[in-house]
């Protein structure tokens, strides 16, 4: 007898736990369609509105059959809220009453969290929420915090994962917040140097299109930034996070391209943060920037060291070419004439198109006439070669022709006259070397 009741009592459990089980909705016990007749109901009603809403039919019996799958299965698919958001987006697009369009991009942003809900990737959805809301919303200041709140999560979250509208709608909404006295230009700065941290990774290291869609919105968020940011604020902003973390690659990468950007490379704080990033971790393009700060600042024996620096670290032809030409320079203003022209034809030998060192070698050549000889003859005679490096400056290159043509002029009232050269058994087009530590033939010329 015990055994019998024992027996119906476990029957009736079971009864009981099977009706139960048949008549939930997946929204009540977080299964995909729910069980029983509600199950039924929701894979008919996925099934209609999912064949209408591919044909891009959104008419009301697609609607309604959305809502019923929304409502009472919400892990059917996450395509259910694409397509809901689809569907939102329409109706706000066209709905001309402000007080209903609220309405509807209220229901657009529940839409969003039932997806983060039940599908997580909160910080991509997220994403999505924010540039929905800030596209279709009152530009107001309170929806524009809102906005920037809901992306400023969304950037903690994803990081490099972030994608180009997201980053570009965030760093609008910071200047619109900015120009409206709600954030300080600090804030702005902090919210520039993130998103610009995040962009030029993925220009390394991401997908092609991801690469494409961030090369697009990169210049239109260094224009946002350019138009609200100055040294003034920059720099102490800087100095101070500099102090703190004075060894920090990646922060000191960061701010000295920034700085660079908004062109407060004039800075004493610039040029700390680069010599200190030099020393970490040392570049030809670094050296390069340092060994133009300090030449000019007439530092020239230190300019050398790093143009120094610099050519043994580029291996690009070119850009050592004019590194060797403006070391050359220094080093004639260092009165090294020889060293100097040695830069000078190394220069050449890198970028044979280049007139500039044989302006430069010409110009050497002038300089040091007065050296060259005891007799005035032989000093003047030096001008024949610093000529004939002008002539071969512009016949290599010949967008240099003003310039050269220029020190030509200038020069060539230097030469000896007929008469000095007549008097040295000398005659006009015949070869004459100079010598001292020049020692290049040239032709006679006078006056």
């Amino acid at each position: 007898m015990k055994t019998l009741a024992k027996s119906i009592f476990s029957t009736l459990i079971l009864t009981l736990t099977i009706s139960l089980v048949f008549g939930q909705k997946g929204v009540e016990d977080g299964s995909k369609y729910g069980h029983g007749a509600d199950s039924i109901s929701c894979i008919r009603n996925l099934s209609v509105y999912r064949s209408n809403a591919k044909q891009k039919n959104y008419d009301q019996i697609t609607q309604d059959a959305w809502k019923i799958v929304y409502t009472e299965c919400p892990k059917a698919s996450q395509q259910l809220y694409l397509d809901g958001i689809k569907m939102i987006t329409k109706a706000i697009r066209a709905e001309k009453d402000a007080v209903q369009k609220e309405v509807l991009i209220d229901s657009m942003l529940r839409i969003y969290d039932k997806r983060i809900k039940y599908f997580n990737k909160k910080g991509s959805v997220l994403g999505r929420k924010g540039v929905d809301f800030l596209k279709y919303s009152e530009n107001s200041v309170e929806n524009m915090k809102k906005g920037y709140e809901i992306l400023k999560e969304s950037i903690t979250i994803e990081k490099y994962k972030s994608r180009a509208p997201q980053l570009l709608s965030f760093m609008q909404t910071s200047n619109f917040l900015f120009q409206s006295d709600e954030l300080g230009s600090g804030e702005v700065i902090v919210d520039f140097g993130e998103v610009m941290e995040i962009i030029e990774y993925v220009i390394v290291n991401g997908k092609p299109k991801a690469i494409a869609n961030m090369e697009k919105a990169k210049p239109s968020i260094e224009q946002i930034f350019e138009d609200i940011a100055n040294c003034d604020d920059l720099i102490p902003y800087y100095a101070t996070k500099f102090e703190e973390t004075p060894e920090d690659i990646e922060f000191l990468t960061e701010a000295s391209e920034l700085l660079k950007s908004t062109k407060c490379t004039e800075s004493d704080l610039y040029f700390n943060m680069v010599v200190k990033l030099n020393s970490l971790e040392p570049t030809a393009e670094r050296a390069y920037a340092l060994a133009k700060r300090i030449n000019n600042d007439e530092k020239l024996n230190e300019a050398v060291v790093y143009y120094e620096q610099a050519i043994e670290l580029q291996e690009d032809d070119i850009q050592k070419a004019k590194y060797y030409v403006e070391l050359a320079d220094v080093t004639r203003r260092l009165g090294d004439y020889p060293k100097a022209r040695t830069y000078a034809l190394k220069s050449i030998e890198l970028d044979a198109t280049s007139g500039y060192p044989y302006l430069l070698i010409g110009n050497i050549y002038a300089a040091s006439s007065k050296s060259c000889g005891e007799e005035e003859f032989q000093q003047k005679a030096v001008y024949w070669a610093a000529v004939d490096k002008f002539a071969k400056a512009k016949s290599v290159d010949p967008e240099l022709a003003v310039d050269a043509d220029r020190f030509i002029e200038a020069y060539k009232p230097h030469f000896p006259d007929n008469e000095t050269i007549f008097f040295y058994n000398l005659k006009q087009g015949s070869s004459y070397t100079v010598e001292c530590w020049i020692n290049e033939k040239t032709t006679v010329r006078a006056r």
